[in-house]
């Protein structure tokens, strides 16, 4: 995967002539995105493109290429890969449709590329695929734009989209492998590179269809233990199903199967995509939470009962607080409020300030061994009611205290998104938008807890 990810060298094969906007030149694409290797342009058709030198045929360039990217049409692509063998090339993406994502021919010809990467070594991620990204090299394949993110996500998957759109299905990438119609390269080989990169620190896979499972599965529950997999498997109904055939000629197989041996391995499985960007922030962000029992410190009683029964639903429960935090809050509230968990702190806030009540009532709940993860409820006010907002507040706390236990949040008012940018600046609280995704968050942390350390002796 190295010369898939970074090339010091790369043979553009079928480039475009165009340059500019709308033009989806993918020399110019690169070159902006940073790229500083060799590019050797490959268009019969030209003889210099965007001021390099142009070549008929890669055969003709004589100096060492680590990979081709090839954009030609279809018919053209069976000889061209056996140009790039002919020419030392071991890695090369196919970019174009057209193969089992399409007729009986294109499948043919896709079964001729599975048996000439068999036949000659050479290594194939495609076709129908935007190809990689690899923000820390200042590398990418895509023709669309994309943007650079030295962080540390890992993501796999079948579609150019999740790369052009990430803030919608991952949050951020930075690397990333568009499989596409996985004629060779799959998700074994990918997650092999990524549980083996020291820049990734957690791995996001968009599937459709699993190829490679016998070594993926395996492989997947050893690399749980160092690394979290998040994983949102598409194709669940029957019509999802023969949508991703025709898309990349993937089988989706049995979902409740599928979904059952992904679960097995430790994998943080998704129902719905939506879920991945909250996902991978939070098992990326926060620690694991080493049992079930759950703070929750709110301004609204209502709140509090939502946040109640999600925890029922995803195996929490309410802690038990000790008495130190009851007569802790019970000092700074009016005699009459009866305390318990979850702690309203809002008779509090009125009587000493809302910074006051809430850096006491979080750094209370952090102490006590008795809580495994705290939910704070807070306020987003516009700018002019800022003695409201306790982000920096909280902060201040959870920096000060040890990084034993997740803290996640739920605001609301007129100013979430200001809000959540102030409160998740440290990336020791992170903020949901909704009650139910809050508490789920939490029981992801608490099945990663469960991952790391159990005994796999005889699994899988």
């Amino acid at each position: 995967m190295q010369h898939f990810m970074d090339p010091k060298s790369v043979a553009l094969i079928g480039i475009s002539r165009k340059s500019g906007p709308g033009s989806f030149n993918l020399m110019e694409n690169m070159s902006d995105f940073g790229y500083s290797g060799e590019i050797y342009p490959v268009n019969p058709n030209a003889g210099e493109i965007l001021g390099k030198k142009a070549y008929p045929s890669v055969t003709i360039v004589k100096k060492k290429i680590d990979l081709a990217v090839i954009t030609s049409p279809r018919n053209t692509t069976l000889n061209i890969l056996q140009d790039c063998v002919a020419a030392n090339i071991k890695a090369a993406i196919v970019v174009n449709q057209g193969f089992n994502d399409a007729d009986r021919r294109g499948q043919q010809m896709q079964q001729q590329m599975v048996e000439m990467a068999a036949r000659e070594g050479i290594r194939i991620l495609g076709p129908n695929t935007l190809g990689v990204i690899n923000s820390f090299a200042g590398f990418t394949t895509s023709f669309m734009p994309v943007t650079k993110q030295r962080v540390g996500v890992g993501l796999i998957c079948q579609s150019g989209i999740h790369f052009v759109g990430p803030t919608k299905f991952s949050g951020m990438i930075g690397k990333g492998v568009d499989l596409g119609n996985s004629c060779d390269i799959g998700f074994y080989d990918a997650l092999k590179y990524f549980a083996e990169d020291p820049d990734i620190q957690i791995i996001a896979i968009h599937m459709e269809g699993l190829n490679q499972g016998q070594d993926f599965l395996p492989l997947a529950a050893r690399v749980v233990k160092e690394k979290p997999i998040v994983v949102h498997k598409s194709g669940r109904s029957e019509t999802g199903a023969k949508a991703a055939m025709s898309h990349t000629g993937s089988l989706a197989g049995n979902y409740k199967l599928l979904q059952a041996a992904l679960k097995q391995t430790g994998i943080t499985f998704l129902e719905e995509g939506g879920q991945m960007p909250y996902a991978v922030k939070t098992l990326q962000n926060l620690p694991p939470m080493k049992g079930n029992r759950v703070a929750v410190i709110t301004y609204s009683g209502g709140a509090g009962i939502m946040i109640s029964d999600g925890l029922e639903k995803h195996g929490l429960r309410l802690a038990s607080l000790s008495s130190e935090i009851i007569d802790q809050m019970a000092a700074l509230s009016p005699s009459w409020m009866p305390l318990s968990n979850p702690l309203d702190i809002w008779p509090a806030v009125m009587m000493h300030g809302a910074r006051k009540a809430y850096s006491v009532a979080l750094k209370a709940v952090l102490r006590d061994p008795q809580v495994d993860g705290i939910i704070c409820v807070a306020i987003a006010p516009l700018p002019e009611f800022s003695f409201l907002n306790v982000s920096e507040a909280l902060n201040d706390v959870v920096e000060t205290s040890p990084a034993e236990k997740p803290v996640i949040g739920w605001t609301y008012g007129p100013n979430t998104m200001e809000v959540q940018m102030q409160f998740e600046s440290k990336n020791r609280i992170m903020i949901f938008p909704t009650l139910e995704l809050a508490t789920q968050a939490l029981s992801w942390l608490r099945d990663r807890y469960v991952i790391i350390t159990r005994d796999d002796r005889g699994f899988i």
